[in-house]
């Protein structure tokens, strides 16, 4: 939602910790489960301009695909050097408009599989864990502004700290589920996890407080 000053480079930012085709097939159609298979079910919308602006809050926000996957501490300092940040999504107003921007869109999708399931990996947003230790999995979450996190939307079984490695957060979509615009924890690099076949995300969302320069 809002970028703090001070909280925008790595360096200084005391939340962040010191840690180093399906898809084709679900494009028919919005995500849900149709005969034990994700599809994407979700009506595409228009298609999606460089910048789209909330009107909400007058933030605008973008959508940036890194084909060959991306982990979450690089897809940060990509958002900073755009003059932005991984988004915030402090509200479920905010949560619902940025989902728009990314369902029934492919290309900012992969897969992960386990246990003979498949679900969909959507772009990293700004969530990470800060505080953990004793808290987990699912205390000590926080965003990258510092605002209050005060708002979640985890998917069914998330946060799980799987491999006791995930701290950073993602859109997810659970197959078996039909719940939208949901969260997921993953480590900064995905390829580290064993116990599931894991993709780096392909895209992250970059929030701008107002409207970049081109």
């Amino acid at each position: 939602m809002r970028s703090i000053q001070g909280y925008n480079s790595i360096g200084r930012d005391p939340l962040v910790k010191r840690q180093s085709n399906r898809i084709s097939g679900w494009l028919s159609c919005s995500f849900a489960i149709c005969s034990g298979t994700i599809l994407n079910l979700i009506a595409a919308g228009p298609a999606l301009a460089d910048l789209v602006q909330w009107k909400t809050n007058g933030h605008y926000y973008e959508v940036v695909v890194a084909p060959e996957g991306i982990t979450w501490i690089e897809a940060r300092l990509a958002a900073q050097a755009k003059g932005g940040y991984l988004a915030t999504l402090t509200s479920r107003p905010e949560n619902q408009f940025v989902w728009s921007l990314i369902s029934g869109r492919p290309n900012f999708w992969t897969t992960s599989s386990h246990d003979g399931k498949t679900d969909a990996v959507g772009p990293w947003i700004g969530l990470l864990q800060v505080r953990h230790q004793i808290q987990e999995p699912a205390g000590g979450w926080g965003w990258v502004s510092g605002e209050p996190f005060s708002y979640s939307n985890w998917a069914p079984g998330k946060p799980n700290n799987l491999e006791e490695i995930e701290d950073y957060g993602q859109y997810l979509i659970v197959q078996g589920s039909n719940d939208q615009a949901t969260w997921n924890d993953l480590p900064n690099d995905s390829l580290r996890l064993t116990k599931v076949q894991a993709k780096r995300p392909v895209a992250y969302i970059v929030e701008y407080d107002t409207k970049p320069k081109r």
